[in-house]
């Protein structure tokens, strides 16, 4: 059953602008679609997950072929929101509600740490959703997407993963799936009454058995990652803390393991130990490409002060071993912002752009504990060596706020761990929440940031303080306004909101200040456009516009 009332409903398409806060760091949006619903009155959340997919198999007979993205949060009032778009344009919602599971109750009362993923079932030809939770043990809850305009995806049942108890209180689970073709899904849980770690997998809705994970007395906060060669093999890794040694252990394993039905114990292969200085101040968060023969990985958190964002990675190909890199020092050529921000709960997705190569998108809360306070992050190289993203550090899109979150450690940004692929991939989809003083409670942001686009760079010496783009919203022409401080030649692309360039020009001009203009685009399709304008092929700026 799914509730269709949302007491925050609000979309915004953001425009690039940069905005210069203290010390000379630049805090800049993304593009990126952005809204913001929820149905329930949040007060925190213990952990904040997000997962999006491409649908073409349920077949509605109205919406056909359908991006899917889920989203889930909060601590004692849990919420799982549900979205389906056109394929590629998450702006074109068809559906969205809110599922309700085991309980009865829409807002999951008293669940924690919310996990969203989902699998085919091949027994059924059915797509199933999945939410893993803690709620006195651990659970799964199932549903299927069905070819319904109002009530899409059904309950259909629960799997106990551990006893009915409350011992396991603020311990956590956190899920994977295969996003390429949902073939594959796996789960990690801290059950200390087992003396360690828990897992499951799923393969086309076939489940396997709990598994004892040995070796892995004292630890928790685990996550996991699901991914597969081009053969294909499937594997996990798996990550996780151990307080006692102030160590992470980075592990890997076969996904078949997980599937032996023989046995109730697996031991992954151990790659990786992080010996810390400081205890840890963060949940581990650790993804890789979803298909990759040489198993690279990368994971984030932060140290105990909350001053710094480590990335700990291994990048194969590279043939060196495991490397930290503190992403907000400046080591990687943006910026310094290490003592001027507290940052908290940071999160990663590590993805393919296609023919762009890979990525490793981070992000965080970011707060001086006055007035400066939002979700920001940056995106990276695979090897740790440098910036992809322009300098000095993307802001996401209506994520400042004027005073510090209410309770700035359980702040939550969520990546989808879903590479390009299909089209619900082609946007790096991202969630994360804050506090609405109006009605008194969090809410959660949904944003949609299209892969490759970099933003401004402050390489090229273009002065964009008094670009103007006008008619906005236009019919045949567009025009824009530069201050260009060397010559070079100006670009335009039109762009819909698939990233897709609809029109293209070019104009060299020298040093000084231009109109440069954009015709013949009565053909255009009414709707939502980026005009993005680019210096010696790179992109200095992009603008929201609107076709009429």
């Amino acid at each position: 059953m799914i509730s269709k009332l949302f007491k925050h409903t609000a979309l915004a398409v953001l425009s690039l602008s940069g905005t210069y806060l203290a010390h000379a760091q630049i805090f800049v949006p993304p593009v990126a679609h952005e809204q913001v619903f929820n149905n329930w009155h949040e007060n925190y959340s213990g952990d904040i997950s997000c997962f999006s997919f491409n649908d073409r198999i349920t077949n509605n007979p109205d919406w056909g072929e359908v991006d899917v993205y889920l989203a889930a949060f909060g601590f004692g009032f849990g919420e799982v929101t549900v979205q389906f778009t056109k394929p590629g344009d998450p702006t074109s919602v068809v559906y969205k509600g809110n599922l309700t599971g085991l309980q009865g109750n829409p807002n999951y009362q008293d669940a924690s740490f919310l996990q969203v993923g989902a699998v085919y079932n091949d027994n059924t030809g059915t797509i199933q959703v999945l939410v893993a939770y803690q709620w006195a043990g651990f659970k799964v809850d199932i549903f299927d997407i069905v070819p319904s305009n109002t009530d899409p995806v059904v309950y259909n049942s629960t799997i106990d993963l551990t006893n009915q108890t409350l011992a396991f209180f603020d311990h956590r689970i956190r899920m994977d799936s295969d996003s390429k073709d949902l073939s594959r899904v796996a789960i990690v849980w801290d059950n200390p009454i087992a003396g360690g770690l828990q897992t499951i997998g799923c393969e086309y809705g076939n489940w396997g058995n709990i598994m004892n994970m040995t070796g892995t007395g004292g630890a928790s906060i685990p996550d996991i990652a699901l991914s597969r060669t081009t053969s294909p093999d499937y594997y996990l890794h798996y990550v996780h803390y151990n307080a006692a040694g102030m160590a992470i252990t980075k592990s890997v394993m076969a996904f078949d393991d997980l599937m032996d039905l023989s046995t109730t114990n697996v031991t992954p292969s151990v790659e990786d130990v992080n010996l810390l200085s400081s205890p840890l101040n963060a949940n581990l968060v650790i993804d890789s490409k979803d298909e990759d023969d040489s198993k690279s990985w990368a994971y984030t958190y932060t140290d105990q002060n909350a001053l710094e964002v480590f990335v700990r990675l291994i990048e194969n190909n590279s043939a060196t071993p495991p490397t930290t890199v503190s992403v907000n020092t400046g080591v990687l050529g943006n910026a310094s912002i290490y003592g001027q921000y507290n940052v908290y709960s940071p999160s990663l997705n590590y993805g393919s752009r296609g023919s762009q190569e890979d990525e490793i998108t981070v992000g965080w809360y970011n707060t001086n504990n006055m007035t400066r306070n939002a979700y920001i992050g940056l995106i990276m190289t695979p090897d740790g060596t440098g910036l992809i993203s322009d300098a000095d550090y993307l802001q996401m899109p209506n994520a400042a706020t004027a005073s510090p979150y209410t309770n700035v450690s359980k702040s939550g940004i969520a990546f989808s761990k879903g590479d390009a692929d299909h089209t619900a991939n082609r946007h790096v989809y991202t969630v994360y929440y804050d506090y609405d003083n109006s009605v008194s409670s969090d809410i959660l942001h949904h944003a949609y940031h299209l892969r490759g686009l970099t933003v401004f760079k402050e390489e090229k010496k273009l002065d964009l303080s008094s670009s103007k783009i006008y008619p906005n919203p236009f019919s045949d022409v567009l025009n824009t306004s530069v201050n260009l401080k060397e010559a070079g030649t100006v670009r335009l692309d039109l762009l819909d909101i698939t990233g897709r360039v609809v029109e293209q020009q070019e104009t060299k001009a020298e040093k000084g200040t231009y109109t440069v203009q954009m015709g013949g685009l009565n053909h255009i399709i009414p709707g939502t456009y980026f005009l993005k304008t680019s210096i010696a092929g790179k992109m200095v700026n992009i603008k929201s516009v609107i076709k009429k």
